[in-house]
């Protein structure tokens, strides 16, 4: 029950930075000039995990007193780096669905960079537990204060926890979905069958 409610509490922390951040993102991309907003997006991407790992860190430091490697510091971790990868799409979907257009490129692509992100930010993550300098600093102080008081305001709250039950309900999917997978291993793609080929039994005309 405590891993459960480790999980319906930071899927609530998730879903209020997620909106705090969304109206920043927003800002910056009215200020900016269009022609450097792309590349800049990918920018806040990246920084939108590194902050979201220090206040991971920073609430597993408030709930446990102290940042020591324990199983509530490595179930956060886990939950943290599943919910980095929540965005990830299947190439098989995209091949599926390709006509005429670059989609499946397009996925393979967006897949790398959630990827490439993914780990660069659990791994300063982990970093920080070990020299936690970022756990002080100013902003994340005030991010942290920010989804904290966002999930105590009535309404506001509610929505938050209840985006919180449902993060419990998708993160228990890809655990078992993770543990599936380990246990049958990946699947084998079938092997085509070449247009020449023929059965044993096949008549050759």
């Amino acid at each position: 029950m405590k891993a459960l409610s480790l999980i319906f509490q930071l899927g609530v922390l998730f879903s209020a930075f997620a909106f705090i951040w969304f109206w920043l993102q927003l800002l910056l991309m009215i200020i900016l000039p269009e022609n450097i907003r792309t590349q800049f997006r990918y920018f806040l991407q990246l920084l939108q995990s590194l902050f979201l790992g220090v206040l991971v860190l920073k609430f597993v430091a408030k709930e446990e007193g102290n940042l020591t490697v324990n199983s509530m510091l490595v179930l956060s971790l886990i939950t943290y780096f599943l919910y980095l990868l929540r965005n990830l799409r299947s190439e098989q979907n995209a091949m599926q669905v390709q006509l005429y257009t670059n989609l499946y490129k397009k996925v393979k692509m967006k897949n790398e960079w959630e990827l490439a992100v993914a780990l660069i930010s659990i791994s300063i993550t982990i970093l920080w537990v070990f020299f936690p300098v970022a756990l002080d600093s100013v902003v994340t102080q005030w991010f942290y204060e920010q989804t904290q008081d966002l999930i105590q305001i009535p309404i506001i709250g509610w929505i938050f926890k209840l985006a919180g039950f449902f993060f419990l309900l998708a993160t228990l999917i890809r655990f078992l979905a993770a543990i599936t997978w380990m246990l049958r291993g990946p699947k084998s793609k079938p092997t085509k069958r070449d247009a020449d080929d023929f059965d044993d039994f096949e008549e050759i005309k």
